[in-house]
């Protein structure tokens, strides 16, 4: 058996996992600057964005996709509930689970900022074909389950 040659890196800019990181950290920037002119955080627009797919979704289960904590969780819950964009009920099945919601006012303020959202992501892949934009998500989601940890 021949032994695995080992990749020699001389720069960082020659790093998957540098370039990546530079990608996140500028789309970050933009993402927080769109979010911000509406009045929110990237995990508000995150929770509002669920939430318009999936309404009702119970707040572990909304911690869980927007990568925050549970009780990360419900501190944005509360400020977006203050804010007239959530409300929460009782769960039907279970009175202590509260099930979110978008208001009216929650969607409007959604789809305004997702517009904005949606242009960024243009602006990010601009000269990239489908195909190319297939296969980098399909790298990514790759180096995704590449490092998460298995139970």
């Amino acid at each position: 058996m021949g032994k695995t040659k080992k990749r020699v890196v001389k720069r960082a800019e020659d790093m998957s996992g540098y370039l990546v990181k530079r990608a996140q950290s500028v789309i970050n920037l933009s993402l927080e600057e769109i979010v911000s002119k509406h009045e929110l955080g990237i995990p508000h627009y995150v929770v509002l964005g669920l939430l318009a797919e999936t309404p009702g979704l119970p707040n572990a289960e909304l911690a869980r996709k927007a990568f925050v904590t549970p009780q990360s969780m419900n501190e944005v819950l509360q400020q977006l509930e203050a804010s007239g964009l959530v409300q929460r009920q009782p769960s039907p099945s279970n009175a202590r689970i509260l099930n979110a919601q978008l208001t009216q006012t929650g969607e409007r303020k959604w789809r305004s900022v997702n517009d904005e959202v949606l242009e960024l992501e243009e602006r990010l892949l601009l000269g990239l074909s489908r195909d190319e934009v297939r296969a980098l998500n399909r790298s990514l989601e790759t180096i995704i389950r590449n490092m998460t940890p298995t139970p």
